[in-house]
């Protein structure tokens, strides 16, 4: 191919350096920003960011210092030997390295008395410490000697740290060799700013050999998935360099693989950086001032109308619906098709178009045209139902009514009922909707995880006037008391007291000083010696802050067999050692207990032990800090947190969100430009804190902007303030319940709904209020306060 090949690639390359110029021009614009947004960015949220991170520097450096004095005062040579080995894992970056030097020189002198697993305990935070101060040849050394046991279960940490080590210390064959052999444990468990550095770095070790296509193996994730980070610029050097030596092959090996793969990944991962419309574009290989060809759609060959269909699906998942919708149009005139290339498919994905670009009746006439035209299509039975939903949004409810009684287009009897009966309820035909909702009830009243409560919270307030009715009141009531079915449990409890707002100054100091007692070394569940020598090398690493080692042996022991007492004392071990996930599951499958016999003044008894493991007060310090700092609830947080990630820092969603709040990379480099966060990396929303303190401003803004609603502050966490201010804007004159009914995306109502329930949860199990939590919504949706620019 040559560089011929390359100058496609060259034109993004050159759009890569406009980015970052752009993105340093952003940098010099974030004080205007304050200014501009000043009604919601008072100086207190300006500094949050900055007291943060004094605050928690503060607690680490007297919480080290503690460690340092209780050391000093020790006999014991076991008790000595872990606080070193606790303080050095602590202690080995940043600020605090001075007691990560005060520990290798104390473990150098008791190194006699250490065993064979306390040894390796030691080379691995040794070498971490050596490579964060540079010294890759020393790290090689120590980590040479375990750098090979993968039957060790502490492996995962080892292999990591030493690939890095050897591509550092420039040992480039080594490194090859190694990462081939142990590729799977090093891509697991290494983060993905570090992974992409190290395939990098393989790849540049491939070439020195003169192999271009090993080179290439390791360049397609940091090119394909980070084109605009600092691995993915290198990565695109090195392709240049391969395809203008004469290499075999070069960019199409990453265009012609997957378009559509690549352009959704490009997508996800940018975002709306600055110029990532024309990047995304230019990968496509759209124009945006002529998106499609000037001569008719029939003159072209078939392959050539395939091509436009997978580029038009494209724009839709870029969210360039405008641009879709004009390809569609053109493709729409075709008279000739094949499988690849058929109507009902351009039919399908125009209906989508249409929808998203706020033109519903349309997108009725589209999706009716089709299930009439191919009623044994594979894309009829959804548009059937896209029909009616399409309806809905154009406010044609009576016709919506009519359509869904006549036609049973839903896939279950539960949305079929539901979507009836909401139609008829919008529409005011009372009578109907009281029908339908009694009769699905008394046929699915008895019936297990049938929604049952929603037609019975909507069939109460079908008229009005019956608010102080006392039958109105007790069927509310009854709904209040649930556990389940969310929101309608808060919501009763809305409509029946009008709770007003909480004083979330009295909540917070009200707090000061809480404890996580089953982070406590005082847990009477793991205190002192346990028989079990597994469990004990467990409890010891916990209690020693080597909870990350923690935790590695207990992913190697949940999967076994456990008797009740010894999955209890698991859990607690999984809990101690901040390995969340871990100990709400082994609760769950272990010693279950339901919430009618919890109580909260018993703190340690194994009921209690139950909800407390299942609704945790995660990483409480940076939770608590966050919470006060902002005047924010901290169990609002913590359900947030719950819903994004299940307590797991490293996790990563399909459309590109990462770490414990889910935080979507572009919105990461917005929220760093506004809190002073300078040389931010995407890696950086992996560490608990930061992903925290991130998050914690970002849902303060948006409480700010919808004037204290959490309901609408959730639903904007999860789509964006920009969706949630277009549907304000279609149903300003909607209660807040009725809003949320009418949530356009499924998967925000849902986790509308599970936010609100985890926060009751957190309310009944944590603060011990037995009628879990009270909202105040406002009788009607308010209007956003602002529009903020950052987001």
């Amino acid at each position: 191919m040559g560089c011929k090949s390359h100058f496609s690639f060259l034109i993004i390359r050159v759009l890569c350096v406009a980015t970052l110029l752009s993105c340093m021009t952003n940098i010099q614009f974030s004080y205007a920003r304050e200014n501009l947004n000043s009604e919601i960015m008072g100086k207190k949220y300006i500094n949050f960011y900055q007291d943060f991170l004094s605050s928690k520097d503060r607690r680490e450096k007297e919480y080290l210092e503690g460690l340092k004095q209780s050391f000093l005062k020790l006999k014991k040579n076991e008790e000595r030997i872990y606080t070193l080995l606790g303080m050095l894992n602590l202690s080995s970056e940043g600020d605090q390295k001075i007691y990560a030097e005060f520990a290798i020189l104390n473990i150098k002198k008791n190194f006699k008395y250490l065993n064979s697993d306390e040894k390796e305990i030691y080379k691995i935070l040794f070498a971490k410490y050596l490579i964060n101060k540079k010294d890759y040849a020393g790290g090689v050394l120590v980590l040479k000697a375990i750098a090979h046991k993968s039957e060790s279960i502490l492996f995962p940490m080892i292999a990591p740290l030493y690939i890095d080590a050897l591509l550092n210390a420039n040992l480039k064959s080594e490194s090859i060799q190694y990462y081939n052999k142990f590729k799977k444990a090093i891509d697991k468990n290494t983060n993905w700013e570090k992974l992409n550095e190290i395939l990098v770095g393989l790849a540049n070790a491939a070439l020195s050999f003169n192999d271009p296509n090993l080179s290439l193996s390791y360049l397609k994730k940091p090119l394909l998935f980070y084109p605009l980070e600092k691995s993915g610029r290198d990565a695109m050097v090195i392709l240049s360099t391969i395809e203008c030596s004469g290499g075999s092959l070069g960019s199409l090996y990453f265009r012609d693989e997957s378009m559509q793969y690549l352009s959704r990944e490009i997508f996800k991962r940018i975002g709306k950086q600055p110029d990532s419309r024309n990047y995304i574009l230019s990968l496509i290989g759209v124009n945006p001032d002529r998106v499609h060809p000037q001569q008719e759609i029939d003159t072209l060959p078939m392959p050539e109308k395939e091509k436009l269909l997978e580029i038009a699906n494209m724009l839709v998942i870029a969210r360039e619906y405008y641009l879709a919708n004009q390809m569609l149009d053109y493709l729409i005139g075709a008279k000739s098709y094949n499988a690849n290339f058929s109507r009902d498919k351009i039919l399908d994905l125009r209906g989508r178009v249409l929808n998203s670009l706020e033109l519903p009746v349309k997108a009725a006439q589209n999706y009716k045209e089709l299930f009439s035209e191919y009623p044994n299509s594979k894309f009829a039975e959804v548009a059937r139902i896209k029909y009616g939903t399409s309806l809905h949004f154009a406010k044609r409810h009576s016709e919506s009514a009519q359509y869904l009684s006549q036609n049973n287009v839903f896939p279950t009897n539960d949305e079929q009922n539901w979507s009836l009966f909401w139609q008829y309820y919008l529409s005011s035909q009372k009578r109907e909707a009281e029908k339908t909702a009694k009769n699905y009830i008394e046929k699915e009243i008895n019936k297990r995880n049938s929604p049952v409560a929603k037609f019975q919270y909507w069939l109460s307030l079908l008229d009005k006037n019956n608010y102080y009715n006392l039958e109105y009141k007790n069927e509310l009531k009854a709904i209040s008391e649930k556990t389940d079915e969310y929101p309608y449990p808060i919501f009763s409890r809305w409509r029946l007291n009008k709770f007003k707002l909480p004083d979330m100054q009295k909540n917070l100091e009200r707090l000061n000083g809480y404890k996580d007692y089953y982070t406590n070394k005082l847990n009477p569940f793991i205190k002192g010696k346990l028989r079990n020598k597994k469990f004990e090398n467990i409890r010891r690493l916990a209690h020693y802050d080597l909870a990350n080692i923690a935790s590695l042996y207990i992913d190697d022991f949940k999967n076994k067999k456990l008797k009740r007492n010894e999955a209890i004392i698991l859990a607690n071990l999984a809990y101690s050692s901040y390995d969340y996930k871990n100990a709400g599951d082994l609760a769950r499958n272990s010693f279950a207990n339901p919430i009618d016999d919890y109580s909260y003044k018993e703190v340690w008894t194994e009921k209690t032990n139950f909800w407390k493991l299942n609704y945790p007060l995660a990483y409480w310090p940076d939770v608590i800090s966050a919470a006060k700092l902002l005047d924010l609830d901290p169990f609002w947080i913590l359900s947030i947190m719950r819903a994004e990630s299940h307590y797991i820092p490293r996790a990563e969603s399909p459309v590109g969100a990462i770490g414990l709040m889910q935080i979507m990379p572009y919105t990461g480099i917005n929220i760093a430009d506004n809190i002073g966060k300078d040389n931010f990396n995407i890696s950086l929303l992996k560490s608990p804190s930061q992903s925290i303190a991130f998050a914690a401003w970002y849902l303060k803004m948006l409480l700010t902007i919808y004037k204290g609603n959490y309901l609408l502050a959730t639903a904007a966490y999860n789509s964006g303030p920009e969706a949630v201010n277009r549907w304000i804007n279609q149903n300003n004159r909607l209660t807040v319940d009725e809003f949320y009914e009418n949530i356009p995306y499924q998967e925000t109502k849902k986790y509308v709904a599970k936010v609100l329930g985890y926060l009751d949860m957190y309310y009944r199990v944590q603060l011990g209020i037995g009628d879990g939590y009270n909202l105040e919504f406002g009788e009607s949706v308010p209007s956003p306060n602002t529009s903020l620019d950052i987001f």
